[in-house]
């Protein structure tokens, strides 16, 4: 298998300064102002080098960057970039899947009898991507998700960069663990032992990390190793999902504001059940007739598409958002979940057995480590 990563670094960055290029000159911080209660969305490279992360509370980010600008995320308007993304890509691949906002994998398997070495392939992606976004990208290929990713990132801004079939563990090696994701106390364990990059984290003993650090860590371990049986899913979970109403009659209370809400996310729920979905996060939102928008969102703990549990969700982002702010009057109330994950429940793995026998493999290895992860590392031996 050979599979194609399109990135584009930043993207709700990218997408402000395009619309406003005197933003290029100062810090910049998407997410909200900072007296606002919710989280930074995205950054640029110097509020990033001042300390600021995504998800890191807005107040904190002025603390650390109080000299940087403070933008309202534009949710919808980074979305349809996004699809712009996927659109340059079904130009030449007929599958796409996304994986995040401005990261998306493409198959390109078999792709250069008709167009030509891979390297030919990456400069087509990102020309096509480049004239219908206005932004610049990178692009990488590999033979799994996590190379060609790692692919994208290492590449010259504008560029790309491809890994020879068999080059994945030595390709991967020197680059540091942060990038496997591995959570913060697993990640200071390994460094206090000497472990900084995957080459040396893939050299370690599988037996023995899955002892010291549990089942989950085996799967980060193949990874490490340029072992990713994770199949391409062109029907993957789409960015978000939303549940909106608008009102020509301004709602004046809280009360049929609850009753709207706890509709919605029944709604929600059935839509996401519906097709095979759970939800890691909710936000709400309400707009006043003059335009001004109040958000607020949490985490689903663990991810759901329960309708009593999102609508229980829906109410208490409501209650956070009257104490944080006197809403007067709604005329648009917008319920959305995200990130969405494929549900473990339903028919699901019935799609293993309709597919080729090399996307069924790959297929089974992914429900086997799915398995692994949840239940324990010996919940499923294979002989």
């Amino acid at each position: 298998m050979r599979l194609a990563c399109l990135f584009l670094p930043h993207l709700p960055v990218q997408v402000e300064i395009a619309d406003n290029p005197t933003l290029a000159e100062q810090p910049l911080v998407i997410g909200g102002k900072p007296w606002d209660p919710g989280v930074v969305l995205d950054c640029c490279l110097r509020a990033a080098e001042a300390g600021v992360l995504p998800n890191m509370p807005l107040a904190q980010a002025e603390t650390l960057c109080p000299n940087a600008t403070f933008l309202p995320a534009r949710d919808e308007t980074y979305r349809e970039v996004h699809d712009l993304l996927i659109t340059a890509a079904k130009q030449t691949c007929p599958l796409v899947e996304t994986d995040q906002l401005g990261i998306l994998y493409a198959e390109i398997t078999g792709l250069e009898r008709l167009l030509g070495p891979e390297t030919n392939l990456a400069q087509r992606l990102l020309d096509q991507s480049q004239a219908l976004t206005n932004l610049v990208l990178q692009t990488g290929i590999g033979a799994n998700k996590l190379t060609a990713l790692q692919a994208a990132r290492a590449a010259r801004s504008g560029g790309w960069c491809v890994v020879p079939a068999g080059d994945e563990r030595a390709f991967l090696a020197p680059l540091l663990l942060p990038a496997l994701e591995l959570g913060r106390e697993t990640l200071r364990r390994l460094q206090l032992l000497g472990i900084h990059t995957m080459g040396q984290f893939a050299r370690l003993p599988r037996p023995s990390i899955i002892q010291q650090f549990g089942a989950d860590i085996g799967f980060l371990h193949d990874l490490a190793a340029g072992i990713d049986p994770r199949p391409l899913q062109p029907d993957a979970s789409p960015l978000i999902l939303e549940q909106r109403r608008v009102f020509e009659e301004p709602l004046q209370s809280q009360e049929p504001i609850q009753h709207h809400l706890q509709q919605m996310a029944k709604e929600m729920g059935h839509n996401l059940s519906r097709r095979g979905y759970q939800a890691q996060g909710i936000r709400l939102t309400l707009q006043e007739p003059n335009g001004t928008s109040h958000k607020q969102g949490m985490t689903v703990k663990p991810p759901s598409f329960q309708e009593d549990k999102l609508a229980r969700l829906a109410q208490e982002l409501l209650s956070r958002l009257v104490d944080a702010v006197e809403v007067p009057s709604v005329t648009t109330i917008t319920l959305a979940t995200f990130p969405l994950r494929p549900s473990y429940l339903g028919a699901g793995q019935l799609a293993l057995w309709n597919s080729p026998l090399e996307e069924k493999r790959l297929r089974l290895s992914e429900v086997l480590r799915r398995l692994r992860q949840r239940f324990g590392e010996l919940a499923v031996v294979t002989g």
